[in-house]
């Protein structure tokens, strides 16, 4: 193998054989790193690879769609499918360059482009999707670009009021969803995952979702266990959203037809029709956690029944949002406890 050398800038260079075109001409990747030894050996783990030809042919696109496929034992459906939409929308513009000439300068103008049509966190998710796909081939190859700064999550939480008119609107199976997810913090997927054997007097066991399929064949599964580990849970529920929901066939599905996506659409005309059209389906969790903090319910129990991971920042950060009409209250707790020390001290 060839030996290292030290460049003008300090770093150590060396070339590996890479592979021979039908010409005759041959073709040599170059390995840089801060010490000699660590060029070599990256050297060495290329050269030591046997099929070096077939992974230095890839197109961007070949690589995208090897890295789905090898993933798909591994990964959520969910995941699957939207690495599936990225793979046939996203790439078009750098799909054909071969693997090992993707430049940095390349990778930014693509990132650029979508900026400029994406949101940020989906342009990032897109990324994540490349450098993942040209690492399993190409581990050594790494791109140095500036990704769009993440936002700000837009957080709200609705009012007492706001929850009664959304409810009191609602058709029927609706009103569980709603209820469901705003006094029992469950998500759409796991709403609509949930059978009557589920429930337990007033217990909630949570323990499935409804989520994407990764082909059209099977566009939603249902998933026995939730994304995360904490999602699996009993909650606590009112009777009256007991009553609500009824009884039938223990394997039979609470809310029956439909997709999770039935939940979304259907709810948004209601918060339209209502004149709520600030509110999403999703706000409903925001509500149930900001009212639990409200009336000061430790947030180790609301992260449990909730579903969140303990210590979750996300808690903090997004879903206990202030509630007008209870910021209102604690304002004026707060100003009548300082003008009680203001008149002891005249």
């Amino acid at each position: 193998m060839a030996t290292a050398k030290k460049t003008p800038s300090g770093m150590w260079k060396v070339r590996a054989y890479s592979h021979t075109t039908p010409d005759g001409k041959k073709h040599y990747r170059a390995f840089t790193a801060p010490t000699k030894q660590e060029a070599e050996q990256k050297a060495a783990r290329f050269s030591g690879t046997a099929d070096r030809f077939s992974r230095c042919d890839l197109n961007v696109l070949e690589a995208v769609h090897g890295y789905i496929d090898a993933k798909a034992g591994v990964l959520s459906p969910s995941t699957i499918y939207a690495y599936r939409v990225m793979e046939r929308n996203c790439f078009d513009a750098i799909g054909r360059e071969k693997i090992n000439r993707l430049s940095s300068a390349k990778v930014q103008r693509w990132i650029s482009d979508l900026t400029a049509e994406k949101s940020a966190k989906y342009v990032r998710n897109i990324y994540t999707l490349l450098t993942s796909s040209v690492s399993l081939y190409e581990p050594d190859i790494v791109f140095r670009v500036t990704l769009p700064a993440k936002q700000k999550k837009r957080s709200y939480a609705p009012s007492d009021d706001q929850i009664a008119a959304l409810f009191n609107a609602a058709p029927d199976w609706l009103k569980i969803c709603i209820a469901l997810a705003a006094f029992g913090s469950l998500r759409r997927g796991e709403i609509r995952a949930l059978k009557y054997k589920d429930i337990e007097g007033r217990v909630v066991h949570v323990h499935a979702d409804m989520v994407r399929g990764s082909s059209p064949e099977e566009p939603w599964v249902y998933k026995e266990m939730p994304k995360t580990m904490d999602s699996c849970r009993d909650v606590l529920l009112p009777q009256e959203v007991i009553d609500l929901i009824g009884s039938g066939d223990p394997d039979a599905y609470i809310i029956p037809d439909g997709t999770p996506n039935r939940i979304t659409d259907t709810f948004m005309h209601l918060r339209n029709d209502v004149g709520l059209s600030g509110i999403r389906f999703h706000d409903l969790r925001h509500y149930y956690a900001s009212i639990s903090a409200a009336l000061g319910i430790p947030q180790s129990y609301t992260e449990r029944a909730g579903g969140w991971h303990t210590g979750s920042p996300i808690m903090r950060e997004v879903y206990q949002q202030p509630i007008e009409s209870y910021e209102s209250a604690y304002a004026a707790k707060i100003t009548g406890h300082f003008a009680g020390i203001l008149k002891s001290m005249t």
